[in-house]
């Protein structure tokens, strides 16, 4: 068993235990890892899969029921006349009387179908694995989803934080501005200028909360939470890893990726259906055995006496009108389809892998630029307070090189976003979980 799908089967087997704690965990800050836990055990989807699964598992068990006997109780009444009388020396008797009465229990067994009700037991069993792909398939997407909503949610607030600084450190020089001004030693133009990027600085924070409640609605729509609970996570943005061989990738993509084993199992599930359809007008041969009671017996016809029959029989059909014929052709259809399904998926899990390689290596090189141009920026920060102090420089240049400085840091963070978000991106193309 891979990592993969053992990550999802430990976390199916706790469903029960953390539906009781989920609402004990908000009461912590939530990790990546214990906020895919909340929503893989709240999430309403997932409820609805596995009730289809279990849909499945019952129309599976009714495909065996060949395989086992059939019994009844059957009753009935007959009134027949005219009734036939034929006449002795010294009585008349009857050959059958009036009211005749059946009562008995009957047992019905298949002992041979030639693999009919086998073939169907097949395709049933095929279709619940195709089911529990299903159900893995949505585990992963919720998963990675919730990881998706999680550093967007951690990358926004983040921002907001920057944002605030550069809001303070404008407040303090239109403060220092409109001394100066007061004062005599600055014009109007240098207070103006400042309280329009204050009101820039503003503005974008408020597009940065906006989207952070959309962000934190979508969360809470994954994990079924009312808009009354506090979200708190803690989690950090850790640069990628390196770029690998896409080759390699894609060979441990093809192994892994839930969308591989699904198309797999469709193509086993198409040759079970289309085995299933060749054998439906396949000769079935059965036994039945019957005990009861009824009258009609000579001689005394209204006498109640027990009574068996044991039959075989043997049923081998002929003419269906085209049934098993079309069925058959509509399972090589399916197959057909199916098969060009799974090549146009390995098709996409390369790309998938190709694109997700490509970013990673693009937002480690954004990361690195970030990197330098944050240091460049401090230091034109120092430089320019320097200047400054000593009367070379105006308030707008000092303004100027913070004002870089706060976009320089929220370039970085945007990089270290990109390099998760990434980062995601691969491990989602590779098959691997959403958490590490």
């Amino acid at each position: 068993m891979n990592v993969r799908v053992g990550y999802f089967l430990s976390i199916v087997l706790a469903l029960p235990t953390l539906m009781g704690e989920a609402q004990t965990q908000l009461v912590q800050p939530l990790t990546l890892r214990d906020a895919v836990t909340l929503v893989l055990s709240r999430n309403p989807a997932l409820v609805e899969s596995s009730h289809g699964i279990e849909a499945s598992r019952a129309r599976a068990e009714q495909a065996r029921s060949p395989y086992r006997p059939s019994a009844a109780v059957e009753a009935s009444y007959v009134y027949l006349a005219p009734v036939s009388i034929f006449a002795l020396p010294n009585e008349s008797v009857k050959v059958y009387p009036a009211d005749n009465y059946d009562a008995h229990v009957g047992v019905r067994q298949t002992i041979f179908d030639f693999a009919k009700t086998g073939s169907q037991v097949d395709a049933a069993d095929a279709r619940t694995t195709l089911a529990e792909d299903s159900r893995l398939i949505l585990q992963r997407d919720l998963a990675f989803a919730t990881a998706q909503d999680f550093y967007a949610i951690l990358f926004l607030r983040r921002s907001v934080d920057v944002q605030d600084e550069e809001i303070r450190t404008l407040l303090e020089h239109q403060d220092n501005a409109h001394k100066r001004y007061e004062g005599g030693t600055a014009t109007q133009l240098d207070e103006l200028t400042t309280q329009v990027r204050v009101a820039g600085a503003q503005t974008g924070r408020i597009n940065l909360v906006d989207q952070l409640r959309t962000q934190e609605i979508a969360f809470r729509a994954l994990a079924d939470l009312p808009g009354t609970d506090t979200l708190a996570l803690a989690g950090d943005f850790a640069p990628p890893s390196g770029v690998s061989d896409p080759d390699s990738l894609r060979t441990v993509a093809l192994a892994t990726r839930i969308e591989a084993k699904a198309l797999r199992d469709m193509v086993t599930s198409a040759q079970l259906q289309q085995r299933a359809a060749r054998l439906t007008d396949a000769p079935s041969l059965n036994a039945s055995f019957a005990y009861g009671v009824k009258n009609g017996f000579i001689p005394n016809l209204d006498v109640w006496r027990g009574n068996f029959t044991l039959a075989v029989g043997l049923m081998y059909p002929i003419l269906d009108g085209g049934r098993t014929s079309g069925m058959e052709e509509e399972a090589f259809a399916t197959l057909q389809a199916t098969e060009a399904k799974q090549r146009e998926t390995d098709i996409a899990i390369s790309s998938d892998v190709a694109r997700a390689n490509a970013a990673v290596a693009a937002a480690l090189e954004k990361i690195g630029v970030s990197e330098t141009n944050i240091r460049q920026a401090e230091l034109a920060v120092k430089t320019a307070r320097l200047r400054y102090d000593a009367g070379t420089v105006s308030n707008l240049d000092l303004l100027d090189a913070e004002t870089d400085l706060s976009q320089a840091k929220l370039n970085h963070l945007q990089a270290l976003y990109d390099g998760v978000m990434s980062n995601l991106q691969r491990r989602r193309a590779l098959g691997l979980s959403a958490t590490e």
